[in-house]
């Protein structure tokens, strides 16, 4: 599964949204009517960022086709990075130009630059790990998928990424475990029975 680590790795430029424009209010703030102070009237409740993202995972589990799991995939991935602010976006593209010139230790210090900055964002942690991954370092990839997952059981990438560190330390079982878990939040992961098939081959080979 060494191609779906390579695979990660892009992904760190590429998940990336375009920063929001502030909103904009026109003219000063008037006096609330009558109507708007009215009790019985409820307000919509606006989800938050987190909200949107578990609906966003809890459809993924559900999807009925490859098409619609990849849109889901896309969004969640989408509600992941939104909360990034600039500083980390310039260290994640620079790690990005690092990487792809396999400059590794500094692809990392990037990334350790950006968690510092927003600690709580949990999928620049996903971002090392891939570059971890990528340079061997399979411990130090399976140190920050566990904070990953502890943050976001949901994401899907994050337990296929697992499932590759634990395969490069030869622990197949828990690859096994790792992977199974990740269909079952992204069913239609592209060539996922086909892995599948290869991680339980391994795992009973282990047990002869």
């Amino acid at each position: 599964m060494a191609g779906a680590v390579l695979l990660c790795a892009p992904a760190i430029s590429s998940a990336i949204p375009p920063t929001p424009a502030p909103s904009q209010t026109s003219g000063p703030a008037s006096a609330p009517s009558p109507a708007k102070n009215d009790s019985s009237k409820t307000h919509p409740h606006h989800k938050t960022v987190q909200e949107r993202l578990v609906e966003a995972e809890k459809a993924l589990a559900l999807a009925g086709n490859e098409k619609n799991a990849r849109q889901l995939a896309d969004q969640a991935e989408s509600l992941r990075s939104r909360s990034l602010t600039g500083a980390v976006r310039m260290l994640l593209s620079d790690s990005q130009d690092a990487l792809g010139k396999h400059d590794f230790q500094n692809a990392e210090d990037d990334l350790t630059s950006a968690i510092t900055i927003q600690p709580d964002q949990s999928i620049l942690r996903r971002y090392r790990a891939a570059v971890r991954l990528a340079a061997g370092d399979n411990n130090g990839a399976i140190s920050d998928l566990g904070v990953v997952i502890q943050a976001d059981a949901g994401d899907a990438t994050a337990w296929g990424m697992l499932a590759d560190a634990e395969r490069e330390r030869h622990e197949p079982d828990a690859a096994l475990r790792a992977y199974k878990q990740m269909m079952q939040l992204d069913p239609h992961a592209p060539d996922a029975d086909k892995q599948l098939k290869i991680l339980q081959t391994e795992k009973d080979g282990q047990e002869d």
